[in-house]
């Protein structure tokens, strides 16, 4: 939505850098100005849904949306943090249905941690990943364990989805129905597609990768 509202030239209405000129200034000044705070609400509003908008109905100016929509959705909050360790903890390859969308659901649910501010310790992460692979990758894991050379998550997805292919040669044709059944998105809370493909708007900006290493 920033992106959005930076490339039609609204993002300083919103984010409160270019302010709403004193009704003694220059009338077309203070035109210009109400005609782009209408244009940035109409944007904002146009993404959302008929019950989030009523949040922000009553605001005056785009800034004022924002900040609401800000406190609503920016998800800081303890029991935001809570809901998403204990999804991150609960995560199995064999309930995801298959490696990509198990890893791309990891991935996307650290994501979220690091937008609350929690951001886990590359161990940790290997270690998430490891506890919800079955038993059939146990040897692949204790090989990547006894490596001294550190692993990103780029070449771990490779290797897991290369291993995939060995211990069970049809993952690929179960993998489109476990992501439609089992997956959930964190953009929209429904289930059968990720966040990276939900048709909804994005309720917030994408946070940088957690795994980055």
């Amino acid at each position: 939505m920033k992106m959005l509202l930076q490339a039609k030239d609204l993002w300083e209405l919103v984010s409160g850098e270019e302010l709403k000129p004193d009704d003694d200034d220059d009338v077309e000044k203070v035109s210009e100005w109400n005609r782009k705070a209408r244009r940035a609400m109409a944007v904002i509003a146009l993404s959302m849904t008929g019950a989030e908008k009523e949040h922000v109905i009553d605001c005056d100016t785009p800034k004022q949306a924002w900040d609401i929509l800000e406190k609503l959705y920016e998800g800081k909050g303890r029991n935001r943090k809570f809901m998403l360790l204990q999804e991150l903890f609960r995560m199995s390859m064999e309930t995801s249905g298959s490696m990509d969308v198990y890893l791309r659901s990891i991935r996307e649910i650290m994501s979220e941690l690091l937008r609350t501010g929690i951001k886990l310790e590359d161990d940790v992460k290997l270690a998430i990943i490891f506890n919800g692979l079955p038993e059939k990758y146990r040897y692949l894991i204790v090989a990547i364990e006894q490596g001294n050379a550190a692993i990103d998550f780029d070449e771990l997805t490779a290797r897991l989805l290369e291993e995939e292919k060995k211990v069970d040669p049809d993952a690929g044709k179960t993998a489109m129905a476990a992501r439609r059944f089992q997956v959930r998105c964190f953009n929209c809370n429904e289930l059968g597609h990720v966040k990276a493909d939900c048709p909804r708007p994005r309720k917030k900006l994408e946070a940088k990768s957690a795994f980055a290493m």
